[in-house]
């Protein structure tokens, strides 16, 4: 008789009590769920031994990714589902995962995340289902410890999830402009330094071209515009972020004033005048990204 596998769900966190109660209701399924908990001073690791969760205490640490392979191997089970508190498990996930952890030719499902921001999830499908690789065979993966990147796998090995409603994970992403400034603050620098520790070198062009490509995305391919307030609100609380990486990354490389950087610097400036002066503005971006990206090396 084929032994059912095992399921593990793990969860790293600090003083996200509120976030976290919901998070664990919607893994009561699973075979064990451990919690890391990060030194919280709100009650977080009480509520989740309480909910029946093994916890594990942990020194802060600034972003997820530097203990998500610690955590995943305290686990005990033979599959991990590796979440944050602020996500919640559609109802129609646990079967499928169940049923995807008895394959034997994957190691990793790709889930997709749909997006809430400030209460509100996008019609657009970019921000609907985002695909996440969460669901991982134990011992197959490593986490990257750098902010906001995903393990390397063979893509033959994963499985990608339908977009489907009920096989989603929901994710309170933004709840507040004060928790999305938080998450800016801790996760900006983070990355700012894997840039300059990947080699990359600064110069305004390729910040305001990488700026510019996120605002084409977030504004247009994205369609902010359909989902009102809540749309261009939550557009540009996700491009700020990407300038606030190259804002910080600037300062990390030495914060210089350079001739090449002020030349570009006014060009563009010179070109969104005429832009908005002969009425190009609802496609200013997306062009702006163009000519940039085009230069960019």
């Amino acid at each position: 008789m084929t032994t059912t596998p095992t399921i593990s769900v793990c969860i790293v966190c600090r003083n996200e009590a509120d976030k976290l109660a919901g998070c664990l209701d919607s893994v009561t399924w699973a075979d064990e769920v451990v919690v890391m908990d990060l030194s919280s001073t709100d009650g977080s690791a009480e509520l989740a031994r309480g909910r029946g969760a093994r916890v594990l205490e942990h020194e802060p640490v600034p972003i997820v990714e530097l203990v998500r392979n610690e955590v995943g191997a305290a686990a005990k089970g033979d599959w991990i589902l590796a979440l944050d508190p602020d996500e919640r498990v559609a109802d129609g996930l646990p079967e499928e995962l169940r049923r995807l952890s008895r394959r034997d030719d994957i190691d990793m499902v790709a889930i997709p995340v749909m997006n809430y921001d400030f209460g509100f999830p996008a019609s657009s499908a970019l921000h609907r289902f985002d695909p996440k690789p969460r669901f991982y065979r134990r011992g197959t993966v490593e986490w990257p410890t750098a902010p906001n990147e995903l393990p390397k796998i063979d893509p033959n090995r994963v499985e990608r999830l339908p977009e489907r409603e009920e096989l989603v994970l929901v994710h309170l992403r933004n709840r507040s402009i004060p928790e999305a400034l938080e998450r800016a603050i801790r996760y900006a620098p983070a990355e700012a330094q894997a840039l300059l520790d990947a080699g990359e070198v600064f110069t305004a062009r390729k910040m305001l071209a990488r700026v510019a490509s996120k605002a084409r995305k977030q504004y247009f391919e994205a369609r902010a515009f359909d989902d009102g307030v809540p749309g261009i609100v939550r557009a540009t609380v996700l491009v700020t972020f990407h300038f606030y990486v190259w804002a910080a990354f600037w300062q990390l490389s030495g914060a210089q004033r350079t001739e090449e950087d002020d030349r570009t610097v006014r060009r563009v400036g010179r070109w969104i005048d005429v832009a908005f002066a002969t009425g190009r503005t609802a496609k200013a971006p997306a062009r702006l990204a163009r000519r940039l990206l085009g230069r960019s090396v």
